[in-house]
């Protein structure tokens, strides 16, 4: 607790705090002063029971507002006798994320019902407005010793990290009075501090209250996951005046999900001493997720001093480590090791890390003509002829485009003869060549030539009318990196017939990158009218079928995968999924995407990411969290465009929170999910009654 005894030892904090605060306060302008004036709360007496059963008609009433995103009955329902409909619509606010709904929330956040004030909190965090900083700030209980807000306090606290200022980020890191039983409170701390990290704000007195809550074993274990977690993910950290305290947590700590971002933390650190416990651990460590993690972090060593760690990692008999330890050559291999990671392909035990290491060996072999570059050449290419699975070939592709004089062969792979994964894997293959950092060199003064004739092979590619290919070039207009925007200059037409010819809401994925590449040009895109966005709604009648228990099982080429759906949390999106397991459609579909320690990924029509089906999702993204393996999540391009595509997390990723709609969770079948790889596929789903 910020203050649990009003004595003198306690007051210190709590002053700190408010004057921070105050001193902040001088510089917010006059009228968002009145209205945080406005929010000052009067008496009520709740004399309306709490309940927001979603089997009640008024909390799907309020459901079916969200989803018809109706603003104006939102707001009504804000100021509610009935604190149940004050909850819900202030969640619905959370995923609607209407900025002009702010006014209306502010005097939710000294609500006399906590749990509506704690909502009210998500949803003006969610909002993302820095109008509401000062708000947040007034509305904290700092002399709540009964602890009847402590949910709310720990709501602000993580809603100032997605609006506040640097000035708060010192308030909120110094704060150092929590003791291990303030779990609500803990946790609105560290993930306040987190979530300014993924605003790029960092301070180091709030990088050392992480490390120090990450190594206590005595703070709770969900506080120490988002420490991990901010160790692992915050950009320009300096932990290297640490290194001897990660070292000791790293020793002393067998929590995977801890030694998973550990062992990032301490890639970070760059010290020898570092870079040896690493290498070390990676032979005796036996979860794959921390040996991935591990592989990762040494990549921010000397290549001198780690390659042949990943050399002998590329021979792992777990899949997913091999892949990563092969990339690792794609991303920083050598000319004077081509011939080793040519010899290494032999001994992987997967297609994966196979394909990659022959990328790697293909790109840093640079004697186009001698001997061991043809046998290399042929080799590539008689895989990529004999490659059955679509996304295997796809990958021997790849190795095949890294040399750059192979970029006239790729053309043909974009026909639509070929499986759909090879044909966006070759148009991808044509912009990496674009936004290769030596083209120019490697063609002598011929490079804007070439880059032309790459255009061109480009924009015949974009008739087709595939919408992943369209997607992809695109967003390689609006890359500053691949100089396709001065190539596409004299074509951008194309791009307005590409648009016309998409398909919605199925392809408005597509359409928003097209969008951004026109853009660049000064070209607006037409608004997307509603009635083509075709935004599903709920249906209580299947959601009435599912009982406390109902599971829906996957059955997949890798066996059995259960999952208990949150139709309370996420109706439309729980409706979609039901509607079409029983339709039989996700029968056959490939898991397309598989990122070693983070996702697997379904549902794609196409089986490349780019497909979607007639209807849009909205999104739901009020209070639930990333803090485990297993759950489920929508697939999203932006908020309200999910569809039919979801994902599977093989370990805690917080940095999802808020943003991708939560479905369920794995509740057995977590073997099966880290076991499957990309092209594995889902044979039906039952569901449990």
């Amino acid at each position: 607790m910020l203050i649990v005894n009003m004595d003198t030892s306690e007051k210190l904090p709590y002053q700190s705090f408010m004057h921070t605060w105050y001193r902040g306060i001088l510089s917010i302008p006059i009228g968002i002063l009145l209205l945080l004036a406005a929010c000052v709360p009067v008496e009520e007496k709740v004399v309306v029971p709490f309940d927001v059963n979603p089997a009640q008609p008024k909390i799907r009433q309020v459901f079916d507002l969200q989803n018809a995103q109706n603003k104006d009955s939102l707001v009504l329902l804000l100021s509610s006798e009935d604190p149940s409909l004050r909850y819900a619509a202030a969640r619905a606010f959370a995923s609607f994320q209407d900025t002009s709904a702010l006014k209306a929330l502010l005097p939710l956040l000294l609500d006399a019902e906590s749990r509506v004030r704690m909502m009210a909190a998500v949803a003006v965090g969610q909002l993302g407005s820095p109008l509401a900083e000062a708000p947040l700030t007034a509305a904290f209980d700092g002399r709540d010793s009964a602890r009847l807000f402590e949910a709310a306090n720990s709501m602000i606290l993580e809603s100032m990290g997605k609006i506040g200022n640097a000035q708060f980020l010192r308030a909120l890191s110094t704060i150092s009075t929590y003791q291990s039983i303030d779990t609500l409170l803990l946790l609105g701390q560290a993930r306040g501090i987190y979530r300014y990290a993924l605003r790029d704000m960092v301070d180091p007195e709030g990088t050392a209250t992480m490390l120090r809550y990450m190594a206590d074993a005595a703070i709770p274990i969900s506080v120490r996951i988002i420490a991990a977690n901010y160790l692992q993910r915050a950009k320009g950290i300096d932990v290297s005046m640490h290194a001897d305290q990660l070292i000791a947590s790293w020793h002393g700590e067998s929590d995977p999900y801890l030694r998973i971002c550990l062992a990032s933390a301490l890639g970070k650190v760059k010290s020898p001493a570092a870079m040896k416990e690493l290498a070390l651990a990676l032979q005796t460590e036996s979860d794959y997720r921390v040996k991935c993690s591990i592989l990762r972090a040494l990549q921010n060593y000397d290549y001198k001093d780690v390659h042949l760690t990943f050399l002998t990692s590329t021979s792992d008999d777990n899949p997913h480590v091999a892949e990563v330890a092969a990339e690792y050559f794609v991303m920083k291999g050598q000319e004077k090791d081509a011939a080793r990671y040519k010899a290494a392909m032999k001994d992987c035990k997967s297609w994966q890390a196979k394909t990659r290491m022959a990328e790697a060996a293909n790109k840093n072999t640079t004697s186009m003509f001698s001997s061991a570059k043809t046998a290399l050449q042929n080799e590539i290419k008689a895989a990529l002829g004999a490659a059955k699975d679509p996304y295997e070939k796809a990958a021997w592709l790849k190795a095949w485009s890294s040399e750059l004089r192979n970029f006239e062969s790729i053309p043909k792979y974009t026909l639509p003869d070929q499986p759909i994964p090879v044909r966006t894997q070759a148009v991808t293959c044509l912009i990496d060549a674009c936004r290769d950092k030596n083209f120019d060199a490697y063609f002598a003064g011929e490079g804007y030539l070439i880059k032309a004739q790459i255009g061109g092979y480009l924009a015949t590619a974009m008739k087709s009318g595939d919408p992943g290919i369209i997607a992809l070039i695109a967003g390689a207009i609006s890359d500053p990196k691949t100089g396709l925007k001065e190539i596409f200059k004299e074509r951008k037409t194309d791009l307005n017939k590409a648009l016309a010819g998409l398909k919605l809401p199925e392809e408005m994925e597509t359409y928003l990158e097209v969008t951004k590449a026109l853009k660049e040009y000064g070209m607006d895109a037409p608004a997307v009218p509603e009635d083509q966005k075709k935004y599903k709604s709920i249906d209580w009648k299947l959601i009435d079928q599912l009982k406390p228990g109902s599971t829906v099982q996957l059955t997949t080429s890798r066996g059995e995968i259960t999952i208990a759906l949150y139709p309370d949390r996420a109706p439309v999106s729980v409706t979609s999924f039901l509607q079409l397991a029983k339709e039989g459609y996700y029968n056959g579909k490939s898991f397309h995407r598989v990122v070693p320690n983070f996702v697997i990924q379904t549902g794609c029509p196409r089986g490349d990411g780019f497909g979607g089906l007639d209807f849009t999702l909205r999104s739901e993204l009020a209070g639930t969290y990333y803090d485990d393996e297993g759950y489920v999540g929508m697939a999203s391009a932006g908020p309200h465009t999910e569809g039919p595509q979801f994902f599977i997390t093989h370990s805690p990723s917080p940095h999802l929170d808020g943003r991708y709609t939560i479905i369920g969770k794995v509740t057995s079948g977590m073997d099966v999910v880290h076991k499957t790889e990309i092209g594995d596929t889902i044979k039906q789903i039952n569901i449990r009654y």
